[in-house]
């Protein structure tokens, strides 16, 4: 009896280890959630965990971003109106270039956020896309713009972390938002 009590409690204590363990399970290495998201588990954890560092500095690196990005890229500065006016002393302290920066932080602050509903972050994204193809003002090629002037942004916030494996993961997640934004473009 008592015999059979220990084989029993054994049993049933390895099926409780074996349940608990599969809550504490970490994502395996290469696992891929969705195949549309180019990253895989651990990619997006250390993307989701150091953009809370990113998000703190958001104002600093959305400010840094806009500015790489028409430094890199002069021929933006014409497509908006009211950027084409401003003098080159001008454009590092307007307001105007702190809000379009600001809104291009909260968009992928919003992306980052929503990665476990990827049906939703696609959607909004090619809407985006859409939106800016509506407003006739910039290209898809325009939009590969920021994939430079992002990464220096995430560099300049995350300092020395921001390592080989933190430029790649942030690579791969402004290539997804840029090649998702740019099939709103497309009037199909």
């Amino acid at each position: 009896m008592g015999c059979e009590m220990s084989t029993d409690g054994q049993a049933l204590s390895s099926v409780i280890r074996k349940d608990r363990s599969e809550l504490y399970k970490s994502p395996g290495i290469g696992d891929r959630e969705d195949w549309r998201l180019p990253l895989d588990a651990w990619q997006r954890f250390y993307l989701q965990k150091s953009w809370k560092t990113v998000a703190r500095k958001s104002d600093q690196a959305a400010r840094t971003v806009f500015l790489r990005m028409l430094q890199d890229n002069p021929g933006l500065r014409q497509k908006w109106p009211r950027i084409s006016l401003l003098t080159e002393e001008e454009i590092p302290t307007s307001p105007y270039i702190k809000f379009l920066g600001e809104r291009i932080f909260d968009c992928l602050d919003y992306i980052i956020d929503n990665l476990g509903d990827l049906d939703h972050v696609i959607s909004e994204l090619t809407k985006l896309g859409r939106q800016h193809s509506d407003m006739n003002v910039m290209t898809p090629e325009d939009v590969w713009a920021i994939e430079a002037a992002f990464l220096a942004g995430v560099q300049e916030c995350l300092e020395d972390r921001f390592t080989i494996k933190y430029e790649e993961i942030y690579s791969r997640f402004i290539v997804f938002v840029i090649e998702t934004m740019v099939i709103g473009f497309d009037p199909h």
